[in-house]
């Protein structure tokens, strides 16, 4: 017993935001909004917390930051703190008509609904609308959680002019963003090396892979590298995978003919309208698979279903997480979540899969 209170009194002091408030020479309130980056504390102000803090060591509570997160669903909808969802370079029609944003946006209001959070839609796309003025109005509104949502244009890579240092950010998607940010997407390789796995379960040997030129760039070639990695075949699997596009497609009939094989595995469904491809199909009874399986794709077409909805819910997790850590700006070292989906049975009905392992965050 005597050595237990010992223990006790060489404990470190645990530094509480009472203790910083008294560094800082200002009242608990603001060293709290100020923690948290709040757009109504001057920056000198956080400036100066943040210093105190790390002079004394300080450490937010996570029991703390969850009991935080119960509080913010108790409140009422207009005293819950509001979340950004940026619409990167989107219209307004394409986020109500697109099946993938719909869902994507789903996904991530209803996670936010979980935590507390009421999620706020804004576009950089609107009328007049700038990124120095998204970025005023954010600012404005208080709000210091970004969600920035997928960018469906065909872009490299994604900037805003935005001051950082003020936002808590996190990406839904796989696009580079400059600077990089914690993003949550999915694994292509991983979900090609599924495919191939579960296909290999139906007895299929030889499949082949069929993937769309844009989507081959936009996932790094990370689609063609899994299938090669993972092949059964791996010394003719270099032949066996092609990367087309609807202006080039001509020999894609003859290729598939010639390559004999079991199953077809291709990037989007209307893929399978090329010429020359469905007839082959048709001939060989193959099974198919997408790699972008929806509720829309047709019946008896299997493949995988990306589960776009729960990677935008991780990416209001890392949110979120930032906040409960006093964590604002580009990080020096990105936080990443991929996950490669689940796997849809080919034909099965109501599209019942099986999920796969998720990836480990990096």
């Amino acid at each position: 017993m005597v050595k237990s209170f010992t223990m006790l009194e060489n404990s470190p002091k645990v530094v509480t935001l009472k203790d910083v408030a008294a560094r800082a020479g200002l009242s608990l309130a603001t060293v709290s909004y100020a923690l948290r980056q709040h757009p109504k504390i001057p920056v000198e102000t956080r400036e100066l917390v943040a210093a105190a803090a790390r002079e004394l060591g300080y450490r937010p509570n996570p029991r703390v930051a969850s009991l935080m997160a119960h509080i913010r669903g108790s409140q009422s909808r207009s005293h819950q703190e509001r979340l950004a969802f940026v619409w990167v370079h989107t219209s307004r029609a394409e986020a109500r008509q697109n099946p993938f944003l719909k869902l994507v946006f789903a996904g991530a209001r209803e996670r936010a609904r979980q935590m507390g959070f009421v999620l706020e839609e804004f576009w950089t796309s609107d009328a007049g609308m700038t990124d120095q003025r998204l970025e005023q109005i954010l600012r404005a509104r208080g709000i210091v959680g970004v969600v920035l949502s997928p960018v469906t244009t065909a872009e490299s890579a994604v900037t805003l002019g935005w001051d950082w240092r003020q936002f808590a950010p996190a990406v839904i998607g796989n696009i580079t963003w400059m600077p990089e940010l914690h993003h949550a997407g999915h694994h292509h390789f991983l979900a090609m090396r599924l495919a191939l796995l579960e296909l290999a379960k139906l007895g299929c040997k030889r499949p082949v892979a069929l993937i769309e030129a844009t989507v081959h760039e936009r996932n790094k070639h990370a689609y063609v590298a899994g299938f090669l990695a993972h092949h059964p075949q791996a010394a003719s699997a270099r032949g066996l995978v092609r990367v087309a596009s609807r202006g080039d497609a001509t020999d894609l009939g003859p290729w598939l003919q010639a390559a004999r094989p079991d199953a077809l595995i291709v990037s989007h469904t209307d893929l399978l309208d090329l010429p020359g491809i469905s007839e082959v199909v048709k001939k060989l009874r193959l099974p198919r698979v997408t790699l972008y399986w929806s509720k829309e794709t047709p019946r008896g077409i299997g493949g995988i279903d990306q589960c776009q909805d729960r990677v935008a819910g991780h990416a209001v997790d890392l949110v979120a997480a930032q906040l409960n850590a006093n964590e604002t700006g580009a990080p020096d070292l990105p936080r990443i979540m991929l996950f490669p989906g689940r796997w849809v049975v080919p034909g099965a009905p109501g599209g019942k899969g099986v999920a796969a392992r998720p990836a480990k965050g990096q």
